[in-house]
């Protein structure tokens, strides 16, 4: 790789099922990556858990792939930014040793135990406090249910912690805090003030101090501790700088810093997060929102928490064909299911796939709903069954698009894609085409890494601010336009898609299903 990069900035983005690292120079070009997968368990239906031992061996992984491929003298590296992962934590005990497996942000077991926080507050009352609705996804509801179902665990953990603090401290970092932008899909904090909300932690049965404090992002936390420069081959003594949560990074990636701006990170979940100046801007309750990447701003989000897992979930349990033939021609499997889904007209003939593999999640944050497809013929052949999974992908994302129009003042004005779904143009058009407006697509896809590298390069002094080091290493590639000969054909779609769902809600029957597999598992 480039030699003649003459400073780098490290960018890890610590994710549910892999991690991916970047090193970046100072026009934000990719001089070296690496990608790392690992695994999460579910020891019940519906349960979700992974091993932080697993991840930063991840990690470490990835990280000395990049800087293999980077070849660049020890002098050049600046500094580490780190995206991981929100709403997932570890139990640790007061050595910071894990206690048992972290529970990750999709795990469904708190369905009953998010009754604790319902008896407390109020719908509304409960979203105006923590930026968030009241569900079992968030990790208030799951250390209750740790309070609850193990309760010896419970008095025996010191540190209910994320990956942001957590990895952190394995790197070398001396401040044991975390920030505002990596807790949001906790629901524990007072989103007016940017910290642990006292009211939530009561309920959850803990006090501030079994919790890392409250800072802020992009601040310096250490310098690589030997023993990381050895598992990483990073150089010790490197700054480490905290960055945020992925979606937030993601963001500042996709340059996302202003009123108006919002990008859609299509990666195993997909997040929707805009920028907002002040959280007067918000007119409606189907989003959630928090703490920015951008020290002191807020940002607001909607997701869909299956779009990328239902790729790789074709790929991993029906997509032989594509695994052959990629391995055939030495391409992703990816790019061959776009290809074959090509094969088959919009609208896929009629066949329609539901991407709620791990719950809906915006606009109805319902946790019991599941996936499937519809309306299947003898008629339908691969290429539609693939055509269908993407563009149910994109429903889902039209449906989280259509809540910002309505709940953001002003809308969105600037809609940018990013992550690793959006390396295929096919795909990218069929997700314009169905969501219906503009799209820009930036040259680095990763911007989650991307954004974790621009926060450790601010906060280590390189740059003077975020505006600054997003204008030196965000860079726009291309722009996609929805094809207006698709407009009604995709309204007419979407509108099906959308009252299937609810007519399956409403009529109880995802809630019949949870109730069934939980039975007889």
């Amino acid at each position: 790789m480039s030699s003649a990069a003459k400073r780098v900035f490290v960018g890890i983005d610590a994710g549910t099922t892999g991690c991916m690292v970047i090193i970046f120079d100072e026009k934000g070009n990719a001089v070296g990556q690496g990608y790392q997968e690992y695994t999460c368990s579910s020891p019940q239906p519906g349960w979700i858990e992974q091993d932080l031992d697993e991840v930063w061996n991840g990690i470490c992984a990835a990280t000395r792939q990049a800087v293999a491929k980077a070849d660049l003298p020890r002098e050049a590296y600046h500094s580490v930014g780190l995206s991981s992962q929100r709403g997932t934590f570890g139990i640790v005990d007061a050595n910071r040793v894990p206690l048992m497996n972290s529970l990750v942000w999709n795990c469904g077991r708190a369905l009953k135990s998010v009754e604790a926080i319902s008896a407390v507050f109020g719908a509304d009352e409960h979203q105006d406090h923590t930026g968030m609705a009241i569900s079992p996804l968030w990790a208030a509801a799951k250390i209750i249910w740790l309070r609850e179902n193990r309760p010896e665990l419970f008095e025996k953990t010191r540190w209910f912690v994320n990956g942001q603090e957590f990895f952190l401290a394995r790197m070398g970092a001396d401040d044991w805090a975390t920030d505002p932008a990596s807790l949001t899909l906790n629901g524990m904090m007072d989103v007016s003030k940017l910290d642990w909300s006292d009211r939530i932690l009561d309920v959850c049965g803990i006090g501030r101090d079994r919790l890392p404090p409250v800072s802020t992002p992009a601040t310096r936390v250490g310098r690589l501790s030997r023993a990381a420069a050895e598992a990483t081959g990073l150089p010790e003594g490197m700054i480490l700088c905290r960055g945020a949560g992925d979606q937030q990074c993601a963001a500042i990636g996709a340059g996302v810093i202003k009123q108006g701006m919002a990008e859609f990170t299509v990666g195993t979940s997909g997040v929707m997060v805009a920028h907002l100046d002040d959280v007067s801007k918000i007119k409606g309750r189907k989003l959630w929102w928090g703490g920015h990447g951008v020290p002191g701003a807020w940002d607001i989000e909607g997701g869909a928490f299956s779009l990328g897992a239902s790729l790789r979930w074709w790929r991993d349990k029906l997509g032989r064909n594509e695994l052959d033939e990629s391995s055939q021609r030495g391409t992703s499997p990816y790019s061959i299911m776009v290809e074959q889904a090509a094969r088959s007209k919009p609208g896929a003939n009629g066949a329609m796939f539901h991407s709620f593999m791990a719950s809906q999640v915006t606009p109805y944050y319902d946790a019991v709903a599941r996936g499937g497809f519809l309306g299947l013929g003898l008629y339908h052949e691969r290429h539609d069954l693939i055509r269908a999974l993407l563009e149910g992908c994109a429903h889902e994302m039209k449906m989280v698009f259509d809540a910002f129009q309505s709940d953001v003042e002003g809308g969105i004005t600037d809609f940018r894609l990013t992550g690793g779904g959006t390396k295929s143009n096919g795909f990218a058009q069929i997700m314009t085409d169905v969501i219906g407006v503009q799209s820009t697509v930036t040259k680095e896809r990763e911007c989650t890494a991307l954004g974790a590298a621009i926060l450790g390069a601010y906060g280590s002094g390189a740059f003077s601010s975020i505006n600054e080091a997003v204008g030196a290493m965000v860079q726009v590639e291309s722009t996609f336009e929805p094809n207006t000969g698709l407009r009604t054909l995709y309204g007419e779609q979407h509108a099906i898609y959308r009252g299937i769902y609810e007519a399956i809600a409403k009529s109880r029957q995802y809630a019949a299903l949870s109730e069934f597999s939980q039975k007889y598992q």
